[in-house]
């Protein structure tokens, strides 16, 4: 037979053969290809900030309107004990991106500050730490973070960047190297560290009124001191007010800021078009990338006070300015997964949306509410121990690979990401450090019926405050609490006052012995059960115990990023668009604008 007609033969039997096993795949329903589905996912992770678990629909929220992260929780995998690593951003967002607790890499405080409180301190989530994104970066995946990072920029120049997104696993940076605080908005009152800022603003008015007392007593020649002497103190004084007022007196120029890549492009940022820049650019990276893999992180700078609002919702909801801010926030989810549908990507998308703890329940105008609702659970943000600050939205879609309409109610967390995002990426953890992460997909799928999580445990700052034992065999879940902040006022369930409740220190209580909750029973930690309860109490707080123990085994020191050395204003690290100190530029403004 002639070589061409050999060809020709083959191809007609190759044909045959794929006919046939097209028609099997029918008869068997199989023929969506799910191999195709499930090999290399694109992934979208959708962070809100500050978000209660009670201010959406589908998680009980009768009164504020949700219907996008409700319509994806209608399609997909709704977890209802999804549980942040820590009760403030950087430690939490430290512990999602690494999939490991933030102490085990610095990222939580021992005693004062909890959190990066500025763009130009060298701490921040340290270069031999692994995130989700440098591991799909390696499988092949477009990376992308878009919104707030609030993990560090640089660590001994202005343009190292050595904590840069970029330096970790993302190719593609736009949005808030810092955090929304109440200093980007000029007409709000100061937060960045305000006790201090206070304190500093008095002992300045003090030594400027003794200098003025000096200055009095020798001109009307009550005392007997040179002018030389009054102007080296005068100078002195004029120092030290140089000296805080050059960070505490901008912050909005040095926090508040956009960039774009390693690229400052908006400095001071406008609040008002923050989020439409956000949209835009996360619609643009979905639009750039649909042809192959992408991971692309919106980490949303909604619900985080000061809660800047477009006019179209200001006014809508039933809640005040909170409200209207969550409801927007929903509005732009729905137009981020819109694009998602529009470039056919759907169902070849693992789709994710949570929020990095609980609402804030100090944040306060008066008698107004400016954080969230933690719906039943006690507690809020700052607060590690009690659920209301730990308990968080926790939503997965894939269609055709994860059942719609799923709920989930054992315990998980917002580790389990880490794992879970690279099994999906074809990758493998990394073996020479500890990861506290589970892979989530066997429980999302409905493989297995029960979490990877016996225990779970719970930190404030570097103090571990609480831990809890999911008793697999009988369906119980306990809490044992070690440590709890002290309400202010009492019983009012706040630090109010403050503007979280504190980790340690006479701000907290410490109960030996420890406060035992039946969370299967009583999910609002109301009711605690008492010592004499019987081998119940004994039995439940021994075998925690005997958990804390060996958790607390696996740890090992890590340079603290918090210290007040790696915290402070550093004007040698401050990023800067223009010539430091003269920084200004917008850089995404309309031509209309400029």
């Amino acid at each position: 037979m002639a070589p061409a007609a050999q060809r020709r033969r083959a191809a007609h039997a190759a044909r045959d053969s794929l006919n046939v096993l097209l028609i099997v795949c029918l008869l068997l329903k199989t023929c969506e290809l799910k191999s195709a589905n499930t090999s290399k996912p694109n992934i979208l992770l959708i962070m809100a900030d500050d978000l209660g678990i009670g201010d959406l629909g589908c998680y009980g929220n009768d009164t504020l309107r949700t219907p996008n992260i409700d319509l994806l929780a209608e399609e997909g995998v709704r977890l209802t004990q999804h549980l942040a690593a820590a009760p403030l951003c950087t430690p939490s967002r430290a512990a999602f991106l690494t999939g490991r607790h933030a102490f085990r890499s610095g990222m939580d405080a021992t005693d004062g500050y909890r959190a990066l409180m500025w763009n130009a301190g060298s701490g921040g989530l340290p270069q031999n730490e692994t995130t989700f994104a440098e591991i799909l970066q390696w499988q092949g995946y477009t990376t992308g973070l878009i919104g707030k990072w609030h993990q560090g920029v640089n660590c001994a120049s202005r343009t190292d960047h050595c904590h840069h997104p970029l330096h970790h696993g993302f190719d593609y940076f736009y949005g808030m190297p810092f955090t929304l605080v109440n200093d980007c908005h000029p007409d709000r009152p100061p937060e960045v560290d305000a006790g201090l800022r206070a304190r500093l603003w008095l002992y300045t008015q003090i030594m400027a009124l003794g200098v003025l007392t000096i200055v009095a007593g020798k001109a009307c020649r009550l005392i007997s001191v040179s002018w030389k002497l009054v102007l080296s103190v005068a100078t002195l004084v004029l120092l030290f007010f140089t000296s805080w007022y050059a960070s505490f007196g901008f912050v909005r120029r040095w926090n508040c800021i956009l960039m774009r890549d390693h690229e400052v492009t908006e400095q001071p940022m406008v609040l008002e078009r923050a989020a439409s820049l956000v949209l835009k650019e996360a619609v643009s990276f979905i639009a750039r990338n649909k042809h192959s893999p992408f991971l692309l992180f919106v980490s949303l700078l909604h619900v985080h006070i000061p809660l800047v609002t477009t006019e179209r919702f200001l006014g809508k909801s039933q809640h005040g300015l909170y409200g209207d801010n969550v409801e927007e926030m929903d509005w732009l989810v729905g137009e981020i997964l819109n694009a998602v549908e529009e470039h056919g990507l759907k169902n070849t998308t693992l789709t994710y949306f949570t929020s990095d703890h609980g609402g804030h329940l100090e944040a306060r105008d008066g008698h107004v509410q400016l954080g969230g609702w933690n719906g039943i659970y006690r507690g809020g943000k700052g607060m590690a121990g009690w659920e209301g600050g730990i308990r968080v939205p926790g939503i997965f879609r894939w269609p055709g690979v994860l059942p719609a309409g799923r709920v989930v109610h054992e315990p998980t967390s917002l580790m389990d990401v880490f794992p879970t995002v690279v099994h999906l990426a074809g990758g493998q953890v990394p073996q020479d450090r500890v990861i506290d992460g589970r892979s989530l997909l066997p429980l999302l799928r409905g493989d297995a019926e029960h979490s990877a999580h016996e225990f779970l445990f719970h930190y404030c700052g570097q103090y571990l405050h609480a831990a809890r034992w999911h008793e697999k065999d009988s369906g119980r879940l306990w809490k044992v609490h070690y440590t709890t902040p002290r309400f202010h006022p009492e019983g009012a369930g706040a630090c109010h006052g403050r503007g979280v409740c504190p980790c340690s220190g006479a701000g907290v209580t410490h109960h030996d012995p420890p406060l035992l909750f039946d969370l299967s029973r009583d999910p609002s930690e109301a009711r605690p059960l008492s010592p004499d309860a019987g081998p119940l109490y004994r039995e439940a707080v021994a075998r925690v115990g005997r958990a804390v123990r060996e958790h607390r085994g696996s740890g090992s020191p890590a340079p603290a990023q918090f210290s007040f050395h790696h915290v402070a204003w550093k004007p040698w690290l401050q990023p800067c668009c223009g010539a430091f100190p003269f920084c200004a530029c917008s850089r995404d403004a309309d031509p209309g604008e400029t």
